[in-house]
């Protein structure tokens, strides 16, 4: 981004800068206070809008646009949040495990441990977000979601609990 500053002799200053796609944003400071702000598309020698605003009206969008009032998430530091408080964990259902033959809504799992399955692989296959009623057999693989200490709560319960 190119940014240009000059003086306007009797009025204040002129602010140019020039967007990544081309754009032009001339910001003209008046020495009463008073804003203008020019918008030209491309190299267009008319501005397709024009907007004036009080000094008051002018520091209040400038307080929004460098972020005062709200501050945008990446969706990296999103990621990174999330991966500080979940944890996934795949599971093997062990035979005679109190799982077995029972549906994931019969089990109550959310409720008693705080994990949620999300996926199921059977014989090679794939189950994503399973149905509450998908009845549970030994041999199967549960992807569940859920907190460290609720994940690690469940995986005590699944190895010491048989049917």
């Amino acid at each position: 981004m190119i940014v240009k500053e000059g003086e306007l002799p009797g009025i204040g200053k002129k602010y140019s800068l020039v967007t990544e796609n081309g754009d032009t944003i001339v910001v003209v400071i008046h020495h009463t206070g008073k804003r203008e702000i020019y918008y030209f598309e491309d190299d267009s020698e008319e501005p397709e809008a024009v907007i004036e605003l009080t000094d008051e009206e002018a520091r209040t969008l400038g307080t929004i646009l460098v972020g005062a009032l709200f501050q945008p998430t990446s969706d990296e530091e999103k990621i990174g949040f999330l991966m500080k408080h979940l944890a996934f964990e795949w599971i093997k259902i062990p035979e005679n495990s109190f799982l077995c033959g029972k549906s994931i809504k019969e089990l109550e799992i959310r409720k008693k441990f705080g994990v949620i399955i999300v996926a199921i692989i059977r014989d090679g296959n794939v189950i994503v977000s399973p149905s509450p009623l998908f009845q549970l057999q030994p041999g199967d693989t549960i992807v569940v979601v859920g907190s460290l200490e609720n994940i690690k709560n469940f995986l005590k319960a699944v190895e010491e609990k048989k049917s």
